[in-house]
């Protein structure tokens, strides 16, 4: 089974060695902690760089769902691995399950309960109750916007 793994799923699966597991090369520098760079020595992991192409394909969802802003070049780069390598990506990262999801990429949790629906965020506004696609002030009332 093809895995491609986040930072989180490097420092919480207690074993990588019974999956083809991947990751991209900015995951590695996020390791920092001793144990979890043993445990990294000792692992097959392949270290792949996805095309630009397909960061960028990547990038276009993000944008789509409202996830862009709340993405990594990191975060991106694992998605487009996971649909160049056709693998399942392992991660808590809600938004980044939710751009996978818009993606039709596999995806599990390491610790948490994964999104169960797509989510397309938007901007509202509490004081006037009225959503917006863009902004951080309501045109409207003036009161700041919030994600929902």
């Amino acid at each position: 089974m093809k895995v491609v793994l986040d930072t989180s799923a490097i420092l919480r699966l207690p074993s990588l060695a019974k999956f083809e597991a991947m990751t991209v090369p900015e995951v590695l520098e996020e390791v920092r902690d001793q144990l979890s760079k043993l445990r990294l020595a000792g692992a097959r992991l392949k270290v792949i760089e996805p095309s630009k192409r397909s960061v960028e394909e990547v990038k276009a969802k993000a944008k789509m769902t409202g996830d862009l802003a709340n993405l990594s070049l990191t975060d991106l780069k694992l998605l487009a691995l996971a649909k160049e390598v056709k693998g399942t990506l392992v991660t808590d990262d809600r938004n980044i399950q939710n751009v996978a999801r818009k993606l039709g990429i596999a995806f599990s949790p390491v610790a948490k309960v994964p999104i169960k629906k797509l989510i397309v965020w938007r901007k509202f506004c509490p004081a006037c109750k009225r959503f917006f696609q863009r902004g951080t002030r309501c045109p409207v009332c003036g009161h700041e916007l919030e994600k929902r």
